[in-house]
């Protein structure tokens, strides 16, 4: 009982040191960025910026939500679901997430996108 309290406590304590190191980090980047006079500079960093907070929203988003639940509602096929989905879907993720930065891929996403609306609403 007390080395499942124990490892409980320690492992909480490692996550939220680190979640609050990446708080702290990114909120010294927005405090630079904010000071930047270039519009264009401010907008490449926050493109980085940006790419970034998603990858690291979606992987600290599924462990909360994994481990974050009432015990009443554990459901082994939910726990096999969070698990694909932050060991096998976030890792595929990632570099389309980072890709995105590109302002070629942002475009052609776009276009595609403006044709299965344009194709969708004529249908």
């Amino acid at each position: 009982m007390i080395s499942e309290v124990l490892l409980i406590t320690l492992c909480g304590f490692i996550q939220t040191s680190s979640f609050l190191v990446i708080i702290i980090s990114y909120a010294c980047i927005l405090g630079t960025i904010l000071r930047l006079h270039a519009t264009e500079g401010r907008h490449k960093a926050f493109s980085t910026c940006t790419s970034h907070l998603m990858a690291i929203a979606f992987f600290y988003g599924s462990l909360l939500f994994m481990y974050l639940r009432p015990s009443s509602s554990y459901s082994l096929d939910t726990d096999k679901l969070i698990a694909l989905f932050y060991t096998v879907i976030l890792p595929m993720l990632n570099p389309m997430i980072y890709s995105l930065r590109n302002k070629e891929v942002r475009e052609a996403l776009r276009r595609s996108l403006e044709r299965k609306v344009i194709s969708h609403s004529f249908t």
